[in-house]
C-alpha cells in the first residue's frame, strides 16, 4: 500500500509540474474567450463542478480516463438542460457560464489538454474516494440491535436538525474501509437520542462492548457462541481494524422500536462489496407451532406454510432492498457451531483475487517478457 501511495503522489507531482509550465499560456487563451480574468477564476470553472457533472459520492471510477469521460458526459447533460439559456445569451449577450465556457475551451487543443490534465490531477488527489467501491444508498446507514436497544453505523455521521444523517461531502474521503472495526473506531456508533456518537478509545474497548453488551442481549445460545468465536477471531487478526464487523441483529426497518425483520448476523465486506446475512434457524424457534396437538393435518400444513412464507419474505426483502444474500443454519448445521462459524469466516476474510496497479502491471509484463527463453 505504501508503494501505491508513493506512486500516486509522484503522479500528482508530475501533473502539477506540467500544469505549472502551461499555466500562463492557458490563462491567456482563457481570457481570449472570456475576457480579463484570474487564474483562480479560470480554475474554478474547471474544478467546482466535479460533483455536478459526476456523482462522486456514488460513482466508482476505474481510471482517470473513466473519470474524465464521465465528467464530460455530465457536462453534455448540463448543456442540453441549459440550451435555451445558452441560445439566449448568444443572441443578447451577457456573462458566460461554466456550462458554455468549458465546451468553448475544449475546442482549443491547448486548453483541452490543460483541462484534461487538471481533471487527471484531481483524480489522483482524491484517488481513494474516486476508485473505491461505493455502496448503495440504503447501506449508508445501518441500524442493528433488538427492541429498543438500537445502534447505528453511519458512513460519515452528522447530527443535523435533531436527526442523524451522513455528511455526503465527506463520505468519499473517509480513509477507513466501510463496515469494518476500523470504521467503528473512526465514527463510533450512533445512539438514536444522543447528539454525540458512542466512541471507543481502543479496539480492546470496542471488543469489550461487543462482548458485554451486543453479544449478551441475545437470548440464543447459538448466537452467543458465534459472537465469542468472532471476538477470538478478531483478536488473532492483524490488524483487527481491517476486519469487517459481524453485525448482530441487523434491522430491516431502521431504528424504530417496532420493526418488521432482523437478521441474526450480517457481514458487509467492503473489499469485494459482497453482503451476506446469517440466520440461526433451529426448528424449535423458527418452525414451532402453538397448539399442535389440537390441529388437523390440514391446519398444521397451513400453519407451516404461513411460517415458511414469512421466512421467505424476510430473505427476499433483504436481498431485494439491500442486496444481502442469506445463509441459514438449521439444526443439522448448528450441531457443529464451529463449522457454521467457518462459513462466516469465509465472508469476513474474502478479498479481491488480484489488485493491479499501473506500475505493478508494467513490472510484471517486463518480468514475463524477460523470462522468455530464446
Amino acid at each position: 500500500m505504501a508503494d501505491l501511495d508513493r506512486e500516486i503522489q509522484l503522479k500528482e507531482e508530475e501533473i502539477s509540474e506540467r500544469l505549472k509550465g502551461m499555466r500562463d499560456e492557458a490563462l491567456r487563451r482563457f481570457e481570449a474567450i472570456n475576457g480579463p480574468s484570474s487564474l483562480h477564476k479560470f480554475h474554478a470553472h474547471i474544478g467546482r463542478n466535479n460533483n455536478t457533472f459526476v456523482d462522486s459520492v456514488r460513482m466508482q471510477f476505474q481510471s482517470s480516463d473513466d473519470f474524465i469521460a464521465r465528467w464530460l458526459d455530465g457536462l453534455r447533460v448540463e448543456v442540453l438542460q441549459n440550451r435555451e439559456v445558452i441560445a439566449r445569451r448568444r443572441r443578447f449577450g451577457g456573462m458566460k457560464r461554466t456550462v458554455e465556457l468549458i465546451p468553448e475551451m475544449l475546442q482549443d487543443e491547448f486548453l483541452r489538454n490543460y483541462i484534461y490534465l487538471f481533471l487527471e490531477r484531481n483524480f489522483y488527489r482524491n484517488f481513494v474516494g474516486r476508485v473505491r467501491a461505493k455502496p448503495e444508498e440504503c447501506l449508508w446507514q445501518l441500524w442493528f440491535g433488538p427492541g429498543n436497544l438500537s445502534w447505528g453505523l453511519f458512513i460519515s455521521p452528522a447530527h443535523r436538525l435533531g436527526e442523524w444523517t451522513n455528511d455526503k461531502s465527506q463520505m468519499r474521503r473517509e480513509p477507513y474501509h466501510y463496515w469494518t472495526i476500523g470504521h467503528v473506531m473512526e465514527t463510533g456508533l450512533v445512539v438514536p437520542d444522543s447528539e454525540e456518537p458512542m466512541t471507543f478509545g481502543s479496539v480492546g474497548n470496542f471488543l469489550q462492548f461487543y462482548e458485554t453488551v451486543l453479544a449478551r442481549v441475545s437470548n440464543s445460545e447459538y448466537e452467543k457462541q458465534i459472537s465469542k468465536l468472532y471476538l477470538d477471531h478478531v483478536k488473532q487478526s492483524a490488524p483487527p481494524e481491517g476486519m469487517p464487523l459481524l453485525i448482530p441483529e441487523l434491522r430491516y426497518g431502521g431504528k424504530e422500536a417496532k420493526h418488521l425483520y432482523r437478521l441474526d448476523f450480517c457481514v458487509l465486506n467492503p473489499y469485494i462489496m459482497r453482503m451476506v446475512g446469517f440466520e440461526i434457524s433451529p426448528a424449535s424457534s423458527h418452525m414451532a407451532i402453538a397448539g399442535i396437538t389440537s390441529k388437523t393435518q390440514v391446519q398444521l400444513n397451513e400453519s407451516l406454510a404461513t411460517k415458511w412464507a414469512k421466512e421467505s419474505d424476510k430473505r427476499n426483502r433483504y436481498f431485494r432492498d439491500f442486496g444481502i444474500s442469506v445463509v441459514t443454519f438449521a439444526d443439522p448445521e448448528l450441531a457443529d457451531i464451529e463449522s457454521c462459524f467457518t462459513a462466516i469466516v469465509s465472508a469476513l476474510e474474502e478479498r479481491p483475487e488480484n489488485i493491479v496497479t499501473l506500475g505493478g502491471a508494467e513490472a510484471a509484463l517486463q518480468e514475463a517478457f524477460d523470462a522468455i527463453e530464446l
